[in-house]
Order: structure tokens, then sequence, then C-alpha cells
């Protein structure tokens, strides 16, 4: 069996939320990690993301997630050209590259719309603006 050729600046569709269809997943960048290995880091556009921190309470991207192939295997469904010039994600790629150097972050290996549903959840955790 083939590894899918995923590549830096591919954006592509995926098994989406229900209300999420049209949202896409752009590859920004693909590190190799001696513990990890492929690490795929991503912005997943287009969603309805709950987030009491934010004015309207629903943000429209995940600007950064680092994942695993298993992530994209399990989510990817087809090519979608080319991702969006966006450069939001670095800033998040640069927390997220502190703390991995740090040991103190990881990579995720759920699906998309896990991730999704995982990180409402911890802003939830949160709590809520009153």
């Amino acid at each position: 069996m083939t590894k899918p050729a995923y590549a830096a600046g591919q954006a592509w569709t995926y098994r989406a939320r229900p209300g999420e269809e049209t949202s896409r997943v752009a590859i920004r960048r693909i590190d190799q990690e001696p513990e990890d290995g492929e690490v795929f880091h991503i912005s997943i556009l287009g969603v309805k993301l709950r987030n009491h921190r934010i004015e309207g309470g629903v943000q429209p991207a995940m600007n950064h997630a680092a994942v695993s192939r298993t992530t994209l295997v399990a989510s990817l469904l087809e090519p979608d050209g080319t991702a969006d010039a966006d450069e939001s994600w670095r800033d998040g790629y640069a927390v997220w590259r502190q703390a991995y150097d740090n040991g103190d972050a990881g990579v995720f290996d759920l699906s998309i719309p896990e991730i999704l549903g995982y990180i409402e959840m911890v802003v939830a955790a949160s709590g809520e603006l009153r």
C-alpha cells in the first residue's frame, strides 16, 4: 500500500463535521521528529469552532494543529488545490514548537472532527465568560 503524497501547500477536503462541509484542511509544513516521525502542521479553515473567549462565540478557523499521518489518512478525502497564503498559522506553530521541544506538547493522532471536538471541550472547560 502506498502512502498518500501529502505536501506543504496543499488544500484538502476532509470528513467534516455536520454543517462544516465546505471547510478545508491546508497543509502548512511537514517536520521530521525523532520521536514522532512525520508531523504535519495544518490549518482547519471554514469551521464553526465554539469559543466563548472571542466575540460572537464562534471561531472560523483553527490556524495550527500538529497532526500525525494517521490523522490525515483517517480524515482527508480529496486534494482541493493550493492552500491559501495566510501566515497566521506560524504563531501557533512557534508556540507548539517551543512546547514540543520542552516536552510539553505532542502530536494529535485523532481524526480532524475529533480534534475540533477536543479543542471545544478544552476551551469550554476553561470557563464561560459571563
